[in-house]
C-alpha cells in the first residue's frame, strides 16, 4: 500500500470523548494523516478508534486552564505534531487565549486568535456586531449589575431569556464553568426576570465576573448554518434543522436532520464576513412561524452535529485540514437534506426522561421511530470499537446517575 503524503502530518485531535472529535478523527484517519488524541482523561472513546495510534491526556481544561495549557505547549515541545484541533467549547476557549504560546512550538493552532473568538463566542459583542448588519435579531441587553437589570425590567418584550454570555464563562482566574439554557431561565414578567437574574448571576464566580445577557424569546424551530470559511467567506457551508431538542423550550439538539434556505444563509454569510472568520463555525438562528430567522448565537468551533454534515456530503473536518495545509479540495456543490441522526447518546435518551416527567407518555412512539429508521451517531461500521467504548461509557455514566439517586446526590 502507497503511503500517504499527509502521513508525515500528524494531527493531535483534543477532546476524543465527542462526537465532533471522533468525525475529525474518522475523516483524516481514513485518508491517511497520522492522529493522535487527547482527552482530559484516559480511555477515551476516540483513543478506541482504528485511525488512533497514541494518546495524550491532559488536565481538565475548565477545571485547570493554565495547567492544561502548560501540558499542551510542553507536549508538542517534545513531539512532531502539524496541527492541533480542539472541538469542545471550553478547550478551544483556552487554546485560543494560549494561541501564541501553542503557536511557538511550530504547530498549527486550529483555532481563530483570542479577540476575534471572543467576538463570536460573547453574546453581548456578537449582537453588537450583528447591529450593524442586515440580519434580524432579538432584542438583547447586557445588564451591568442586578440593578442595572432591575432598572431595564419594565422595558423589556416578554418573554425574555436570561443567559451567560458564553457557554463557558470564566472567572477571575480562567477557570470555565458550563452554562446551558434551561427551562427556569425564562421570565414572562418583570418580577420573574429579577429573580431569574440573581439566581443566575450569583450562580458562580464566572457569572458573578461576566454578568448574563437578557435576550427577548423568539418563538421558532432552531436551525442553523454551519461550515467551514477562509477570511471571511464560507468555502462550504450545511443547514440543519432541529426537530428535538434537550430541554424541549431550545437547547441541544437530539434529533436532526438537514434543511436548505438561501436567506438564512446569506444572513450567516453577513455574520461570517463580518468577523472576517477563518475556519469552523456554527451560526444558529430561529426559524420564526413567520418565516424569519433570526440571530441567536455563534459558535467558533465544532459543533455536536459535526457527524450530520459529514453524513450528508459536507465534509468538515477534511476541508478543514485542507484549509490549514493550504490545499484547496473539492467543494461540494451541494448536499443530501434527507438524512436524519438521532443523538441517543447522550441527548434523546434525556429527551424522553423529560417527556416522561412531563407525563408525555405518547413520546415514546416518536422515540422509537426514530431509534430504529434514522442514523444513529454514536454507531461507526467502520470504527466499531468507538461504538463498544461510547456503550460503556453510557453504561458507567447511567450506573453513576442511578447511584447519585440511591443516596440522594441526584
Amino acid at each position: 500500500m502507497a503511503r500517504s503524503p499527509d502521513a508525515d502530518r500528524r494531527v493531535l485531535v483534543l477532546d476524543g470523548d465527542s462526537q465532533a472529535s471522533l468525525s475529525v478523527v474518522s475523516s483524516l484517519g481514513s485518508r491517511g494523516v497520522a492522529v493522535t488524541v487527547g482527552n482530559d482523561a484516559p480511555n477515551s472513546v476516540g483513543s478506541h478508534s482504528r485511525y488512533v495510534d497514541s494518546e495524550f491526556v491532559y488536565p481538565d481544561p475548565a477545571v485547570e486552564p493554565a495547567a492544561f495549557a502548560d501540558e499542551l505547549r510542553a507536549f508538542l515541545d517534545d513531539t512532531d505534531h502539524f496541527a492541533v484541533l480542539p472541538t469542545r467549547d471550553d478547550t478551544t476557549t483556552v487554546v485560543s487565549r494560549h494561541k501564541r504560546r501553542l503557536a511557538a512550538t511550530d504547530t498549527v493552532v486550529a483555532v481563530e486568535d483570542w479577540p476575534r473568538f471572543r467576538r463570536a463566542t460573547d453574546k453581548e459583542r456578537t449582537f453588537e456586531l450583528a447591529g450593524d448588519l442586515d440580519v434580524p435579531t432579538p432584542d438583547t441587553r447586557a445588564p451591568e449589575s442586578l440593578a442595572d437589570a432591575a432598572s431595564m425590567a419594565g422595558d423589556l418584550p416578554y418573554p425574555v431569556v436570561v443567559k451567560s454570555r458564553s457557554k463557558h464563562v470564566a472567572d477571575s482566574d480562567g477557570r470555565l464553568y458550563t452554562h446551558e439554557v434551561g427551562d427556569s431561565d425564562y421570565a414572562r414578567t418583570p418580577l420573574e426576570l429579577v429573580s431569574t437574574y440573581r439566581r443566575l448571576l450569583a450562580a458562580d464566580a464566572g457569572t458573578r465576573s461576566e454578568p448574563p445577557i437578557v435576550q427577548e424569546y423568539v418563538e421558532g424551530q432552531t436551525t442553523t448554518t454551519v461550515g467551514v470559511a477562509d477570511a471571511g467567506e464560507f468555502l462550504a457551508h450545511f443547514q440543519e434543522l432541529r426537530l428535538r431538542t434537550t430541554p424541549a423550550s431550545g437547547g441541544s439538539s437530539t434529533l436532526i436532520t438537514g434543511f436548505k434556505d438561501e436567506t438564512m444563509r446569506e444572513y450567516a454569510g453577513e455574520v461570517v464576513a463580518a468577523l472576517d472568520w477563518t475556519g469552523p463555525i456554527q451560526v444558529e438562528f430561529m426559524w420564526t412561524p413567520d418565516d424569519e430567522f433570526y440571530l441567536v448565537e455563534v459558535n467558533g468551533r465544532y459543533w455536536g452535529s459535526t457527524p450530520l454534515a459529514v453524513a450528508s456530503g459536507v465534509d468538515i473536518p477534511w476541508l478543514h485540514y485542507s484549509l490549514l495545509t493550504g490545499e484547496r479540495p473539492e467543494i461540494p456543490e451541494t448536499y443530501r437534506d434527507d438524512v436524519v441522526q438521532q443523538r441517543l447518546l447522550y441527548g434523546d435518551l434525556k429527551w424522553l426522561g423529560e417527556q416522561l416527567e412531563d407525563g408525555n407518555v405518547a413520546a415514546v412512539g416518536p422515540f422509537l421511530r426514530a431509534l430504529w429508521t434514522d442514523d444513529q451517531v454514536f454507531v461507526r461500521p467502520d470504527d466499531p470499537m468507538t461504538t463498544v467504548a461510547a456503550l460503556r461509557q453510557a453504561a458507567e455514566l447511567g450506573a453513576g446517575a442511578v447511584r447519585d439517586a440511591v443516596t440522594g446526590r441526584f
